[in-house]
């Protein structure tokens, strides 16, 4: 029944995002990345994993070139799909892109060099797309379970990176179905405001 339930969420909400129109996508991403940069977390972040938006997502473009201007290590998923696991890798901006797994742009692994890549639990901050979120903090994603393998490594870390969603407001339902396993988002940035998650204490950086 839950994922039933998800499912309906997605295909709604999917819906929605996509009938936005390329004007709307421009503004509410400038906003919602604009808030993003002014907060203390952001500032203060020695390294960020980012994304490449697709399917009338949240841009996170002007966010990743602030990050980059700050001298902040930016680092990009790269979907694995023999192993049905994100890999975070560097990226700098011009960088080579290549169209990878499910449409998605994502860095162009070099053959001959040595690859940067992080773990999870050494970042200051990881952003996410997301199809919807509510305001206890938890995300829905596409259900191909990506996201919640990468997040599942933190379950039982002592330091983890401040999670935060990117989401426009309408993608906020009233009581989104969890699994026990799921972990929370600690923040979701809209173009209407930024939501801390209910139950969530303060997270300091290391």
């Amino acid at each position: 029944m839950m994922e039933q339930d998800k499912e309906l969420i997605r295909r709604r909400l999917r819906a929605r995002r996509r009938a936005l129109n390329s004007d709307m996508v421009q503004r509410h991403s400038a906003a919602i990345c604009q808030r993003a940069q002014e907060s203390d977390f952001f500032r203060q972040a020695r390294s960020v994993a980012l994304y490449l938006a697709t399917d009338n997502e949240v841009d996170p473009s002007s966010l990743l070139h602030a990050a980059s201007l700050a001298g902040k290590a930016i680092y990009l998923p790269v979907v694995d799909r023999q192993n049905h696991a994100l890999q975070l890798v560097r990226y700098r901006p011009g960088d080579p892109l290549r169209v990878g797994a499910y449409a998605i742009r994502e860095p162009l692994l070099p053959t001959t060099t040595e690859v940067e890549r992080v773990e999870v639990t050494d970042l200051d901050i990881l952003y996410l797309p997301l199809i919807a979120f509510d305001r206890t903090g938890w995300r829905l994603g596409y259900g191909g379970g990506y996201y919640d393998r990468l997040l599942g490594r933190l379950a039982d870390e002592a330091c983890k990176p401040l999670r935060i969603g990117l989401a426009y407001h309408f993608q906020l339902v009233a009581d989104l179905p969890h699994a026990a396993h799921d972990v929370p988002m600690d923040r979701i940035v809209t173009e209407q405001e930024e939501i801390l998650r209910q139950s969530a204490a303060e997270q300091h950086f290391r």
